[in-house]
């Protein structure tokens, strides 16, 4: 159950991600550049691809794109698969229970459709208050984290803010700045995490790209 459970949730978040030519089987998932199959994660979360050096730097991209996926599905699969049924008073929803701190607690629920649901309370007296609901692990995990006080939420950049760093890094890159080859591929690199981060970061993206210089920079007067 777990395998076949771990496949449809990274072909899910691979086609989220804009990885569209990811091609779920029976106990595997690959990858195509074409025709040619250059990619493959079978159901232990193995990783294989193609050693044809044409392919090389978009073995690469994608790499660094899956990894984190890969090991984000299994995280939150095994914490489902491990967890408890969240108890509360007035509360019959089918949510396990994944982590509680500081009268906080960090739950998730599968739909029948497939799809996972993660939510935080306040959590006090066996009441349940206040919820937050997110289909994204990661940005869940992060508000339970930041909402119970296991970490400071100012270091924590939020979606718009890491857009405008993007763009940032975006016009260093391509303004004429002396970079070495180790500068660039940091920056790149950062490029690259950022879009995997953010949850709609095309939409993010061009909406920034259409405001007005003025509207990027909020009034301190």
């Amino acid at each position: 159950m777990y395998t076949e459970k771990f496949l449809r949730q990274v072909h899910r978040k691979l086609i989220q991600t804009g990885i569209a030519n990811a091609e779920l089987r029976d106990t595997c998932i690959e990858i195509y550049e074409g025709e040619n199959e250059i990619f493959k994660i079978d159901r232990k979360g193995g990783m294989f691809y193609s050693a044809d050096k044409q392919f090389r730097e978009r073995v690469d991209k994608l790499h660094e794109k899956i990894q984190p996926i890969v090991c984000e599905v299994d995280e939150y699969l095994k914490a489902m698969e491990n967890s408890t049924e969240l108890k509360a008073i007035d509360f019959n929803m089918p949510y396990r229970k994944l982590a509680e701190f500081n009268e906080v607690v960090f739950a998730g629920v599968e739909h029948d459709d497939g799809s996972f649901e993660f939510a935080t309370w306040d959590y006090r007296k066996n009441a349940l208050y206040h919820g937050h609901y997110n289909p994204d692990y990661r940005k869940a995990k992060e508000d339970f984290a930041t909402r119970s006080g296991l970490v400071n939420a100012k270091l924590i950049f939020k979606d718009k803010e890491l857009v405008e760093i993007y763009r940032c890094l975006e016009d260093t890159l391509n303004n004429g700045y002396e970079l070495d080859g180790e500068q660039r591929k940091m920056l790149e690199d950062m490029q690259d995490r950022i879009q995997y981060s953010v949850v709609g970061f095309e939409e993010l993206l061009k909406e920034s790209m259409e405001k007005s210089p003025e509207e990027n920079f909020e009034q301190t007067m």
